[in-house]
C-alpha cells in the first residue's frame, strides 16, 4: 500500500488540470503517491495533453458525462494508497501541503476526513469548513444568514486544526480504512453537499472530521461553475433538499425547506432589482434569476426523498 492516492476530475479545463499536476509534482517530494484523472466526457484535448506531459498519471476517460460523486468513486475503487485525497482540477498545491496532510493523518488514526486552508488567488481566505452544532445550524448560517449578513459571519477557527462538521470536496483527505468501513459517496448526489454528505456519515460511523490550516492550496473558485451557472445552482439547492430528507426527520427537512425558500426569495429578490454594467454580467445576472425560480418550485412541491433521487441532475 502506498501512502496516498490522488483523484482529480475534469471536464474541458486543460490549462487548470495541467497547473494543478504540475503544482502536485513540484510541491511533492518526499512522498510516494499516484494520481488519477478522470476525464469526463471533454472535447479540449486534455487526454493527450496530460499523457505527453505526465505519461505517469493514471487516466479514466468517460466517453459519456458522469456526476462528480460517480467519478470519484471509480478512482476510490482502484485506490492503492493509505489515504485518497479528492482535489478539484482548478487548484493549486503549495510547498508541502499534502505532506503535512498525510503526517498529521499518519498520527490522528480516529481522524477520517482531513480539510485544508484553501485560498483565493489573491492569498484570501476562501470559507471551506463548517463548525455548528449539527448540520441544520450550519447550513442555517452558511444559507440565510450568510445572505442577510455576509460580513458579520466570522469563522475564527480557520487559523486553528479543530474538529469540524464538513469540509469542502475540493481538497479532501480521507483514510481508505474509513471509507471502506462507511461507504463511498452517495451517487444519489451528483455534486454539491457529497461533502457534507460523506463527513456527517463519517462522524456518525464515529470518526473525526478535521480542519488542518497548516496546509494550504489555491482555489479558482467558481471557475468551472461558470460555464453552466443556472444548472449548477439549482444542483445546489437540490442537493441540499436531498441531504436534510435523507438524514433529518420530517420537521426539520421541512424547517429547512422553510428557510431555504426565503434566502432563495432573496437571492431572487435582489438579483431582480441590480442591474449589471457588462454584457457578461448581466447575462451571469439573468441566469441566476432562471435558475432562482427553477428551485422556489422545486422547494414548493412536496416531495418524497425516492421523488428526489428521480429528479437527479445527471
Amino acid at each position: 500500500m502506498i501512502p496516498l492516492t490522488i483523484s482529480i476530475v475534469t471536464a474541458n479545463n486543460k490549462e487548470l488540470i495541467l497547473g494543478c499536476l504540475s503544482s502536485i509534482y513540484e510541491t511533492t517530494c518526499y512522498l510516494d503517491f499516484e494520481i488519477y484523472v478522470v476525464i469526463n466526457n471533454s472535447s479540449d484535448n486534455s487526454e493527450k495533453a496530460i499523457r505527453e506531459a505526465y505519461p505517469g498519471v493514471n487516466l479514466i476517460v468517460n466517453n459519456n458525462k458522469l456526476g462528480f460523486t460517480h467519478n470519484h468513486n471509480m478512482v476510490m475503487r482502484k485506490a492503492k494508497g493509505k489515504y485518497i485525497l479528492v482535489l478539484n482540477d482548478d487548484t493549486i498545491i503549495l510547498d508541502g501541503a499534502l505532506e503535512k496532510m498525510v503526517k498529521f493523518m499518519d498520527g490522528s488514526p480516529q481522524t477520517a476526513i482531513l480539510g485544508c486552508k484553501i485560498l483565493n488567488l489573491d492569498r484570501s481566505l476562501q470559507w471551506s469548513c463548517g463548525k455548528g452544532f449539527s448540520h441544520k445550524i450550519e447550513y442555517f448560517r452558511s444559507g440565510m444568514l450568510r445572505t442577510l449578513l455576509p460580513f458579520f459571519i466570522k469563522d475564527k477557527f480557520y487559523f486553528r486544526t479543530t474538529e469540524v462538521s464538513w469540509v469542502t470536496g475540493a481538497c479532501l483527505m480521507a483514510r481508505s480504512y474509513a471509507v471502506r468501513t462507511v461507504g463511498l459517496f452517495d451517487e444519489n448526489i451528483v455534486i454539491y453537499f457529497e461533502d457534507g454528505d460523506w463527513c456527517y456519515r463519517m462522524i456518525q460511523g464515529g470518526w473525526k472530521v478535521v480542519f488542518f490550516p497548516h496546509a494550504e492550496i489555491i482555489h479558482y473558485y467558481g471557475q468551472t461553475r461558470k460555464k453552466h451557472l443556472a444548472r449548477d445552482t439549482y444542483v445546489i439547492y437540490h442537493s441540499r433538499l436531498y441531504f436534510f430528507s435523507k438524514h433529518y426527520s420530517t420537521i426539520t427537512s421541512q424547517c429547512i425547506r422553510l428557510l431555504t425558500m426565503a434566502e432563495v426569495a432573496l437571492r431572487y429578490l435582489m438579483a431582480s432589482l441590480t442591474s449589471k454594467s457588462t454584457v457578461s454580467k448581466e447575462k451571469e445576472r439573468l441566469e441566476l434569476i432562471v435558475a432562482y425560480k427553477k428551485v422556489l418550485k422545486l422547494y414548493l412541491t412536496p416531495s418524497s426523498i425516492g421523488e428526489l433521487i428521480n429528479q437527479k441532475i445527471s
